[in-house]
């Protein structure tokens, strides 16, 4: 499809001052060679004949021919005067890109990648993830060793560990070998029974519903032996935290709606 159109520059005034003008500054900037090579196919490109074109370039008519050929051929690479230094494309420079950043909010884990709506959240309360994700940007340079020590809870020393572990043996590296984490069976259905009801109890009540206060009270209450490690473990893995502040206010408006409705 034709995008440019016919030029006639029979048409078209010429300032033989300010060709002579512009030339010589282009001479310096290209060299001659350049110069005449751009000119012999700009006027092929007009449609002049080529023994004109050679006459008034002071170029034999087949140097005219080979000019035109090897640029139909090479395209621009054929302007270059291969007795100079080839010229070198100038390197775009890329821009600063902000730091990555991490915020705790609520029971989240947001990595800011420091433009708009780019985000990336984890589960503060899934261990596993968040521990394989940061880790991973750490050994890809993206993070340092005091963000993500900070975020997962650790020393530098042991998130540096971790990461290296990470790195050569995967992300099963990272599962907690001890067995009141490991071994759910430990926690049938029953108990879960009992530490939901003692979660829900406590929230609704203003406890702590910590993990140590829920052990002390399921001992207490139903002689239930159980870490608070473990039933950190449960009550994130059931969700549970997530209700930690939206549970009393719905309790206080189911309240409120029956107090009304008598």
């Amino acid at each position: 499809m034709k995008t440019i159109p016919v030029i006639n520059c029979q048409t078209l005034p010429f300032s033989d001052k300010l060709s002579k003008d512009r030339i010589d500054r282009a001479i310096t900037a290209f060299g001659e060679t350049v110069i005449r090579r751009f000119l012999c196919f700009a006027l092929y490109l007009l449609g002049v004949n080529r023994q004109d074109i050679g006459k008034s370039l002071s170029l034999p008519a087949e140097t005219v021919k080979s000019i035109i050929k090897v640029l139909m051929a090479d395209g621009t690479e054929a302007l270059e005067d291969r007795r100079r230094k080839p010229s070198v494309p100038i390197p775009q420079v890329c821009p600063t890109l902000p730091p990555i950043m991490l915020k705790q909010v609520d029971s989240l884990t947001l990595v800011d990648l420091g433009t708009q709506d780019r985000q990336i959240k984890i589960d503060r309360n899934d261990t596993l993830q968040t521990r394989t994700v940061l880790l991973t940007m750490l050994n890809s340079g993206l993070l340092t060793n005091q963000q993500v020590a900070e975020a997962i809870g650790l020393t530098l020393q042991r998130t540096t560990a971790l990461a290296q572990e990470l790195m050569q043996s995967g992300a099963v590296s990272l599962l907690d070998r001890r067995e009141g984490q490991k071994q759910e069976y430990r926690v049938t259905p029953a108990i879960k029974a009992e530490l939901i009801q003692q979660f829900a109890l406590d929230v609704i009540t203003g406890e702590p519903a910590s993990g140590a206060s829920l052990s002390d009270q399921l001992k207490k209450r139903c002689e239930i032996t159980i870490s608070a490690r473990t039933i950190r473990y449960h009550l994130g893995k059931l969700g549970l935290p997530r209700i930690k502040h939206s549970l009393p206010q719905l309790v206080a408006a189911v309240k409120k709606t029956s107090e009304n409705g008598a």
